[in-house]
């Protein structure tokens, strides 16, 4: 089977010139290095991206907001009809375990990519009933700080359309991105960061990997989950607004809207706060980052260091 240190260089694994870490991964019940990590091409989320995953991240010796993020990658599953094969309690176990061979091995700034997939099928084909082993759990850890330039990024609006619940409901976080990838691939033909896109009837729905918000007149306005993921950094944002007393609404917003705001940022587990200082050429705001989402940054900050479940516990 195909190996990741076949790339290697001198036993190193170089991408754009730079050493990547070899960390250790979960794979089905065994702790194997990045390089030598390997699945079955019969594997139902090669075959045809039939799984679901969570992005996580780890702050020190804690694994941010885990349990939330097993609850809705166990909600998925139970949405798909796979069966996950451990308890929550079992895979925060496994979670724990795998953070800290990572740490003791010396990484750090670890970001794990937790996936569930449908399982091995005994040939190709869509049909659940070709499967013949329980899930695939695959956990894939990287040593990744949060992505995105913190001083400011570009987005571009997309004719690509996020999913609507009529055609495949974007709360089930599946494996299966390519809205999203094509959605990317438009962002970097035009230079951007990141794509927004819109729903069925012309309103954001998110970007490409990230929720999307903005500041008005002191209030938080967030579009509404109706074709985006609920994603948990999100909920995180409307916890910090009413904390500072700030006006929260969510409701369906215009990308003219986000021209118009006084500041516009993304967020999510693998780049935290990130503020956007430019859509479809155009500036946002009067400064980048605005004052308002250096604060929401700031208060993440804090939330990061207090919360997550303890690998020592």
């Amino acid at each position: 089977m195909y190996k990741l240190s076949q790339l290697a260089e001198d036993g190193k694994i170089m991408f754009n010139g730079n050493e990547v870490a070899d960390t250790i991964l979960y794979v089905n019940g065994d702790y194997v290095r990045k390089s030598e990590a390997v699945i079955s091409v019969y594997d139902s989320g090669f075959q045809h991206g039939d799984g679901v995953y969570e992005g996580i991240r780890t702050y020190g010796r804690k694994v941010y907001r885990l349990e939330e993020h097993l609850k809705r990658l166990y909600e998925s599953c139970y949405t798909l009809g796979i069966e996950v094969g451990k308890t929550k309690e079992e895979m925060i176990e496994i979670v724990k375990e795998l953070i800290r061979r990572n740490i003791d091995a010396g990484f750090h700034d670890l970001h794990m990519r937790l996936q569930v997939t449908r399982g091995f099928k005994v040939q190709t084909g869509m049909h659940p009933t070709l499967n013949i082993t329980s899930s695939s759990i695959v956990i894939c850890v990287d040593q990744k700080p949060p992505i995105f330039n913190k001083d400011g990024i570009t987005l571009v609006t997309t004719w690509l359309k996020r999913y609507s619940p009529s055609y495949m409901d974007p709360k089930i976080h599946c494996c299966n991105q390519l809205n999203q990838i094509m959605a990317a691939c438009e962002a970097i033909r035009q230079g951007a960061d990141e794509a927004i896109m819109l729903d069925q009837n012309g309103f954001v729905a998110e970007t490409n990997s990230t929720n999307l918000q903005m500041i008005k007149d002191g209030a938080l306005i967030l579009p509404t989950i109706d074709s985006q993921l609920p994603g948990i950094t999100r909920a995180t944002m409307i916890q910090i607004a009413k904390q500072l007393g700030m006006e929260v609404q969510e409701r369906n917003v215009t990308v003219s809207e986000y021209y118009n705001a006084d500041e516009v940022f993304i967020c999510g587990t693998v780049g935290e706060v990130v503020p956007v200082k430019m859509i479809d050429g155009k500036k946002i705001g009067k400064q980048v980052p605005g004052p308002v989402t250096e604060q929401f940054a700031e208060e993440y900050k804090k939330l990061t260091e207090s919360l997550g479940v303890s690998i020592d516990d």
